[in-house]
């Protein structure tokens, strides 16, 4: 079962890193904004897809210990499923920007996570008033949410959510908490000329990186007042000259893709 496992986590990481490369090379070399939507898309891409392969695996789709779930645990307990423990594992060595894995039932309640560290602090067992949770549940799809401060990780981060079917019926729901640091790291490494500043927000319009930021996100912030936001959420792309804290600036905007939602990309830059 374990070799099967890896096997198959290895695969799917090499088809993620191939439909980044892909996503990079069909960009113009001199549209850094594009070629950076581009990578955002990607990545995101990939983990919905790591998400949503591995929740295929017979051990993902298995429930057979729900009747072990208490608050005692605030799911099942350490040495229960193994197997689905075992995934879990898999997908945070392979995925390392992923902080914690978690399954849950139809209804919301926490089944198992991963870390077992994080499982067990959690201050309740149903989470069914999440972003993420009404997201996959009602549309039975891949869900990429907004950000939230997550009780797992103590820090503002997004879920990728996914529905886990067996026998023709929703089993649960398969969800990756991903800090929001890991995409601060990325639009520094985007090519943008030095001196811009670069937000990335969710589809509400929450922050989820800033590279103006001298340390780690450590609270929620909205742009959502911001025309260059407003139009990127819309699906537009452009140019605006606008207030910002107080003074002019130029804000190139850019919609990106995060299914099934549109989070929004701006490069602010004084105005001339």
């Amino acid at each position: 079962m374990r070799s099967t496992i890896v096997i198959f986590v290895l695969v799917f990481t090499v088809l993620g890193l191939l439909l980044g490369f892909s996503a990079s090379f069909n960009v113009e070399p001199n549209n850094k904004v594009a070629s950076t939507v581009a990578s955002i898309e990607s990545k995101v891409d990939g983990y919905v897809f790591a998400m949503q392969s591995s929740s295929s695996l017979p051990a993902v789709k298995s429930t057979k210990y729900i009747d072990s779930i208490s608050t005692a645990q605030m799911g099942i307990p350490e040495n229960a499923d193994t197997d689905k423990r075992e995934v879990a594992k898999q997908l945070l060595s392979q995925h390392p920007e992923i902080a914690s894995i978690f399954f849950l039932t139809p209804s919301g309640d926490l089944y198992l996570g991963e870390p077992f560290d994080q499982q067990k602090q959690l201050p309740r067992l149903n989470y069914a008033d999440r972003d993420w949770y009404s997201g996959v549940h009602s549309t039975n799809k891949p869900y990429v949410s907004l950000v939230f401060m997550s009780a797992a990780i103590h820090r503002p981060a997004i879920a990728v959510a996914v529905p886990v079917s067996a026998e023709d019926q929703v089993a649960g729901y398969w969800v990756a908490i991903i800090g929001v640091d890991e995409f601060g790291k990325s639009l520094k490494q985007s090519g943008i000329a030095e001196g811009s500043r670069i937000v990335l927000v969710d589809h509400n319009g929450t922050e989820i990186a800033d590279t103006a930021a001298t340390a780690p996100l450590s609270e929620i912030k909205s742009y959502a007042n911001l025309q260059s936001v407003q139009r990127a959420l819309s699906g537009e792309s452009g140019t605006v000259v606008e207030q910002i804290d107080g003074v002019d600036m130029k804000a190139t905007f850019a919609p990106v893709m995060a299914d099934p939602n549109t989070w929004a990309l701006v490069v602010i830059e004084p105005a001339k």
